[in-house]
């Protein structure tokens, strides 16, 4: 017989069992209540399958409403700026190397081949957070994990700038590459939940371009001052503390009023689209860590991410687009110097006009191309622009002509990753509960990609010529936008669920 829920001015919903989940204040009933007894839409917040029955959760119990903002909860648009902040560091970082490269070599007597080893330990210190991203979150926390970020990169900042050795110095690029990789990928699932999460994500990775674009300068202006390289890194480590600093302060507290957002949600909703399939597992998982089931858990999540074909396809796409990327931005120069024969004093600007045209492509293309064009067909169009961009820089021998259309090339390369983290997260291509690993290791495919590449292309050079940057560029490029196309378009439904060749395309 029906049984009165009565706890807290709830109201006749079903038939109640005595399996009660204490740990979220909720009653597990038996069976879908008839429609007439449900009487709000606030009283009713997820539904497993019919075999388990509805979850009822109270009116002051239930979880925050709507979509997650920059003030919902409170602290967002602190952690927010922090995450900007922290993300031009690691711009100012990476872009360091590529002017301080000539200066390394001549420090340590060594050649582009050893001393390129710097970016490849960067990429192992990417891959092996990869490896364990899902343990990481579930260990530290997002207030912790952010923190120990930032503190791995302090340490390699710490060694860099003290001019050791340089096998030493090695060492210290790797545990740079696990502070990004922690940072980076929390970083990104955390904007790409916000709402206007395209608007943000391109604020957050345009301030990159923008250290990107200031460091070479500044690099240059010091050791031509006769400044050593070495202490260039001390600005980074006074910056990365900060960060460090910051990123503690800001996610107190983050992984309880971030709770209600990690929550998987159903495609499946009703009209009003108050119900929510869940999963059982779910219940309770992250109130006790000692639940085996919770500990089969984890592995099964990095499981699910990499059965995930999605998860592959991001992962290669940021290979080769980091790859292209680094590829170009490091080898520019070294074309326009040995093959078009430039002038030293000047050539160098070429590199940054790249990086600035990339930080105006994030700033101020990825969001309206996201919004008006959508993420989808905004990489094929903005990719093939820049591979055309780069075959007249490969065939028009004119220096002055070349060094624009390389800065213009960079406004179009810009957006792609940007539009790439709005598609995959915010648009829910990757269910939630695996957002953090897949995006974990398709950075880590990044950072490979940027190591690898611009390695291979020096030793290219070395055979037939630095030309060899312009089709390794192209034809990476051609690559990343074929696996683009094989990813789902889930901005092109149809009524009838059923899209044509035309449709799963464009």
């Amino acid at each position: 017989m029906p049984n009165s829920i009565t706890s807290q001015g709830s109201t006749q919903v079903g038939v109640q069992t005595q399996t009660k989940a204490e740990s979220f204040n909720v009653t597990v009933v038996s069976s879908r209540p008839p429609l007439a007894t449900i009487q709000s839409s606030a009283e009713i917040r997820h539904m497993v399958n019919e075999e388990v029955g509805i979850i009822e959760v109270l009116p002051d119990q239930q979880s925050p409403l709507g979509k997650m903002s920059i003030y919902n909860p409170p602290k967002n648009f602190a952690r927010l700026v922090v995450c900007v902040l922290w993300c031009f560091n690691v711009g100012f970082s990476d872009a360091a190397p590529g002017a301080l490269l000539p200066h390394i070599e001549k420090y340590y007597g060594t050649n582009y081949a050893v001393t390129s080893c710097i970016w490849i330990s960067n990429a192992m210190g990417f891959i092996v957070v990869a490896a364990l991203s899902h343990k990481i979150q579930p260990w530290l926390g997002k207030r912790m994990s952010m923190t120990f970020g930032c503190f791995l990169s302090s340490i390699m900042y710490a060694i860099v700038s003290s001019g050791t050795v340089f096998p030493v110095v090695v060492i210290g690029f790797f545990f740079g590459g696990a502070g990004v990789a922690i940072v980076l990928s929390q970083s990104n699932v955390f904007i790409a939940r916000l709402e206007k999460a395209s608007k943000y994500l391109s604020f957050f990775h345009g301030f990159y371009g923008i250290g990107a674009t200031i460091s070479p300068l500044l690099g240059t202006l010091m050791v031509s001052h006769g400044v050593p390289w070495h202490y260039f890194y001390l600005i980074l480590l006074g910056l990365m503390i900060t960060s460090c600093a910051s990123f503690f302060w800001t996610f107190e507290g983050a992984d309880e009023d971030l709770k209600p957002w990690d929550i998987d949600e159903s495609n499946n909703n009703n009209n009003d689209g108050n119900m929510a399939a869940i999963e059982l597992e779910q219940i309770g998982s992250s109130e006790t860590t000692d639940d085996p089931v919770r500990k089969s858990n984890d592995m099964s999540l990095m499981a699910d991410a990499l059965r995930n074909r999605v998860t592959w396809l991001i992962a290669f796409f940021c290979l080769f687009y980091q790859g292209s990327e680094v590829s170009i931005a490091g080898w520019i120069v070294s074309f326009l110097l040995d093959y078009r024969h430039g002038n030293p004093n000047t050539v160098g600007y070429a590199a940054s006009g790249f990086w600035g045209g990339l930080t105006i492509g994030r700033l101020l293309l990825a969001r309206p191309l996201h919004v008006h064009v959508g993420g989808r067909r905004s990489v094929i169009i903005v990719s093939l622009i820049a591979i055309i961009l780069m075959a007249l820089v490969w065939a028009i021998d004119n220096i002055f002509a070349e060094a624009v259309l390389v800065a213009i090339a960079g406004i179009f390369i810009g957006p792609n990753y940007t539009l790439l983290i709005a598609y995959t997260a915010s648009e829910r291509l990757l269910p939630r509960k695996i957002q953090v690993i897949s995006l974990t290791i398709m950075t880590a495919f990044g950072s490979s990609g940027g190591a690898l590449f611009p390695f291979l292309v020096g030793l290219l050079s070395e055979k037939v010529g630095t030309f060899v940057v312009l089709p390794v560029f192209i034809a990476l490029y051609t690559s990343m936008v074929i696996l683009w196309i094989c990813l789902p378009n889930i901005e092109n439904r149809s009524g009838n669920n059923k899209q044509t060749l035309w449709d799963k395309f464009w």
